[in-house]
């Protein structure tokens, strides 16, 4: 992670938005030398707050869980049969 002091980084705005969005660079600015902000691509910004969202909700986080364990217990079910119980429970289901 990059850190600068606040004068440096708003002399270089630009060039640090294109850094953050297209290399995942993370840039730390301080402020009169303490850490005051971090610039960051919206990309890893939104992944940022999806796993906050995921990891605080609790039963999200539990069917996360029970999907792991299935997996590693070979509990799965192929795209056709996922299909054909999503047409089951009247789900229309684009198969192409």
């Amino acid at each position: 992670m990059t850190t600068l002091p606040i004068a440096d980084a708003r002399a270089q705005l630009s060039k640090l938005v294109d850094e953050a969005s297209s290399t995942h660079e993370r840039i730390e600015i301080t402020k009169n030398g303490r850490r005051a902000a971090v610039l960051m691509g919206v990309d890893d910004y939104d992944a940022m707050r999806e796993t906050i969202a995921v990891l605080s909700d609790s039963a999200l986080l539990l069917a996360h869980e029970i999907g792991i364990r299935e997996l590693a217990t070979d509990d799965t079910v192929n795209a056709d049969q996922l299909a054909q119980a999503m047409k089951n429970v009247g789900r229309s289901v684009d198969t192409k």
